[in-house]
C-alpha cells in the first residue's frame, strides 16, 4: 500500500470551481495486496517473518511483518484470523503516517 494512494483516495472530494470550467481527472489504481510469509519450527512456533511482495513503504512492511508475527504467536492459524487480527494495526499506522504528513 502506498501512503501517498491512500492520502489521494481518502482525501475530501475539491468542487468550488463553477459547473462550466470543472475538468474530470480519473485516477485509476490497482490494489494488490502485501503478501506476509512466516516460518514455524517443528513445534509449530513462529520463527521468521519475511516480505514477500511489498507495499512499497519499509515502515508499513516492517509493522506488518511484526503484528503478523504477534497474532500468530496468540494461537491464530488460519489466514482469515490472522488477517483480522493484523488489519486494524495496519490500518492505524496507515492513519498515524498520513497525519503525520499533512
Amino acid at each position: 500500500m502506498s501512503l501517498w494512494l491512500a492520502a489521494l483516495l481518502l482525501a475530501p472530494a475539491v468542487q468550488d470551481a463553477p459547473e462550466a470550467s470543472q475538468e474530470e481527472i480519473v485516477v485509476t489504481a490497482r490494489q494488490e495486496r502485501m503478501r506476509v510469509s512466516l516460518k514455524y519450527d517443528r513445534k509449530r512456533r513462529v520463527r521468521a517473518c519475511a516480505i514477500s511482495k511489498t507495499s512499497g513503504d519499509a515502515g508499513f512492511d516492517r509493522t506488518a511483518c511484526e503484528t503478523t508475527v504477534a497474532c500468530a504467536r496468540t494461537g491464530l492459524r488460519e489466514v482469515e484470523e490472522i488477517r483480522a487480527c493484523v488489519r486494524p494495526k495496519l490500518l492505524a499506522y496507515a492513519r498515524t503516517q498520513l497525519g503525520q504528513e499533512q
